[in-house]
């Protein structure tokens, strides 16, 4: 596993995870984005992906749904 990130890949990290979070409308401190988040680290630290490519490997993980309550 890598130990560190250059910045561009931190950008490119965050990036990700704010698009996720858009996109399954969820906000960036919520417990979603938070496994979101491990699975970026996860899929950057066994190699270096692009934005667009850590969007597609995330693509089968999408937040639990919420039962709303009338």
């Amino acid at each position: 596993m890598r130990q560190a990130y250059s910045p561009d890949d931190v950008d490119v990290m965050r990036g990700a995870l704010d698009v996720w979070c858009a996109l399954h409308n969820v906000g960036r401190d919520g417990v979603e984005a938070n496994e979101a988040a491990r699975r970026i680290l996860d899929l950057m630290g066994r190699k270096k992906f692009t934005c667009d490519q850590l969007l597609a490997q995330l693509a089968d993980f999408r937040p639990a749904p919420r039962h709303r309550v009338s």
